[in-house]
Protein backbone atom coordinates (compact mmCIF):
# COMPACT_ATOMS: atom_id res chain seq x y z
CA UNK A 1 0.00 0.00 0.00
CA UNK A 2 2.70 2.22 1.05
CA UNK A 3 4.52 2.13 -2.32
CA UNK A 4 0.88 2.04 -4.35
CA UNK A 5 0.65 5.96 -2.37
CA UNK A 6 4.17 7.08 -3.26
CA UNK A 7 3.38 6.52 -6.94
CA UNK A 8 0.29 8.28 -6.65
CA UNK A 9 1.86 10.90 -4.97
CA UNK A 10 4.55 11.37 -7.61
CA UNK A 11 1.69 11.11 -10.36
CA UNK A 12 -0.43 13.77 -8.63
CA UNK A 13 2.43 16.07 -8.39
CA UNK A 14 3.56 15.76 -12.08
CA UNK A 15 -0.26 16.91 -13.06
CA UNK A 16 0.08 19.64 -10.32
CA UNK A 17 3.06 21.29 -12.61
CA UNK A 18 2.03 20.62 -15.76
CA UNK A 19 1.41 23.92 -16.98
CA UNK A 20 4.80 25.08 -16.21
CA UNK A 21 6.07 22.25 -18.29
CA UNK A 22 3.80 22.81 -20.70
CA UNK A 23 5.92 25.60 -21.62
CA UNK A 24 8.83 23.80 -22.00
CA UNK A 25 6.67 21.48 -24.20
CA UNK A 26 5.41 23.45 -26.92
CA UNK A 27 7.52 22.73 -29.60
CA UNK A 28 6.73 18.56 -28.76
CA UNK A 29 2.86 18.63 -27.77
CA UNK A 30 -0.19 20.97 -27.35
CA UNK A 31 -1.60 21.05 -23.95
CA UNK A 32 -3.69 24.25 -24.35
CA UNK A 33 -6.87 22.43 -24.33
CA UNK A 34 -6.12 21.01 -21.02
CA UNK A 35 -4.44 23.37 -19.38
CA UNK A 36 -7.61 25.66 -19.71
CA UNK A 37 -8.83 23.75 -17.03
CA UNK A 38 -6.04 24.41 -14.16
CA UNK A 39 -7.33 28.09 -13.69
CA UNK A 40 -10.53 28.55 -12.31
CA UNK A 41 -10.14 32.22 -11.64
CA UNK A 42 -10.70 31.57 -7.84
CA UNK A 43 -6.93 32.08 -6.17
CA UNK A 44 -3.39 32.22 -7.85
CA UNK A 45 0.12 33.00 -6.37
CA UNK A 46 3.00 33.84 -7.98
CA UNK A 47 6.01 31.98 -7.30
CA UNK A 48 9.75 32.07 -8.86
CA UNK A 49 7.92 33.52 -11.99
CA UNK A 50 5.30 31.21 -12.39
CA UNK A 51 1.40 31.20 -11.80
CA UNK A 52 0.20 28.57 -9.58
CA UNK A 53 -3.64 28.26 -9.31
CA UNK A 54 -5.88 26.51 -7.15
CA UNK A 55 -5.88 23.40 -8.70
CA UNK A 56 -1.74 23.15 -9.38
CA UNK A 57 -1.55 24.17 -5.61
CA UNK A 58 -4.19 21.23 -4.65
CA UNK A 59 -2.44 18.30 -6.57
CA UNK A 60 1.00 19.35 -5.90
CA UNK A 61 -0.08 19.91 -2.01
CA UNK A 62 -1.83 16.69 -1.96
CA UNK A 63 0.47 14.65 -3.80
CA UNK A 64 3.61 15.55 -1.41
CA UNK A 65 1.63 14.49 1.55
CA UNK A 66 0.53 11.18 -0.44
CA UNK A 67 4.59 10.91 -1.37
CA UNK A 68 5.74 11.48 2.24
CA UNK A 69 2.87 9.42 3.81
CA UNK A 70 3.83 6.56 0.95
CA UNK A 71 7.53 6.62 1.96
CA UNK A 72 7.06 6.08 5.32
CA UNK A 73 4.65 3.43 5.61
Amino acid sequence: MGKGLAILGLLLIIAGLLPIWATFLTAYVDLSMILVYFDQGIYSLDLAGYTFTEVMLGLTGLGVILLIVGAVK
